[in-house]
């Protein structure tokens, strides 16, 4: 589920900017939690957390600029978009890589295309509903490791359990954001970014070895190639 912040100050900026990310993530189809925020001084104590933060560069007391620098400092994958009046003050934000800029007053096409691209560069945003010992979670794809399909059921692992799906084969890899997971066998479907090295055939994870079948060699080795290039 993607987790998206709003700060600032303006309450009038922030409830178009509500409507606007509301109705982008419905019609899209995503899964999303939207907070709010008036200040640097509260966003900054769920940094970590946070997904996309549109925050606003001119705010009293810990301003934009400066609230932008600590999300990078505590989260690093953090996709900051700011909103400004100020033109001139853009270059400061760049010292912390941040990811888009909208101009106020706010433009809903703006706020789209920054949408947009975010979605493009976060893997494994959506989440899938998974069983552990009779009880259900909701887990982030990016946080499985790999899966393990059987004929009625499938298996997946994460962090260090094994969850439990009753999702056929043809839901399952329609759930799974395809940047991210490849079919390495009729069994094995793989998390690429999980995957610390590949090597003839055999696919090195923190703790298990997976073999790549023969046939689907050649693709996974194309697929890997591109998505180091493009997301690592």
């Amino acid at each position: 589920m993607l987790q998206i912040a709003i700060c600032d100050d303006v309450i009038e900026q922030t409830l178009t900017l509500q409507q606007y990310i509301c109705e982008y993530c419905d019609r899209n189809n995503a899964e999303y939690k939207l907070y709010l925020y008036t200040s640097g001084e509260e966003l900054i104590g769920d940094a970590e957390k946070l997904d996309i933060v549109f925050l606003d560069i001119e705010m009293p007391g810990l301003d934009g600029i400066e609230t932008g620098k600590i999300i990078r400092s505590k989260n690093s994958s953090c996709r900051i978009i700011m909103e400004t009046v100020m033109l001139e003050r853009m270059k400061e934000a760049f010292l912390f890589e941040a990811f888009r800029f909208i101009l106020k007053p706010i433009d809903r096409m703006e706020v789209e295309e920054a949408l947009n691209a975010c979605m493009r560069r976060i893997l494994g945003s959506g989440s899938v509903p998974l069983f552990y010992n009779r009880i259900e979670h909701k887990v982030h794809q990016s946080e499985i490791q790999y899966v393990v399909t059987y004929d009625s059921y499938s298996e997946y692992r994460v962090k260090n359990r094994m969850l439990r799906s009753e999702a056929s084969l043809r839901e399952l890899e329609s759930q799974l954001d395809k940047r991210l997971f490849f079919r390495i066998h009729r069994k094995y479907i793989v998390n690429m970014a999980q995957v610390q090295s590949y090597r003839n055939g055999i696919i090195h994870m923190r703790d298990i070895e997976l073999p790549v079948a023969r046939r689907k060699k050649k693709d996974f080795e194309q697929a890997y190639m591109e998505f180091d290039l493009k997301y690592r």
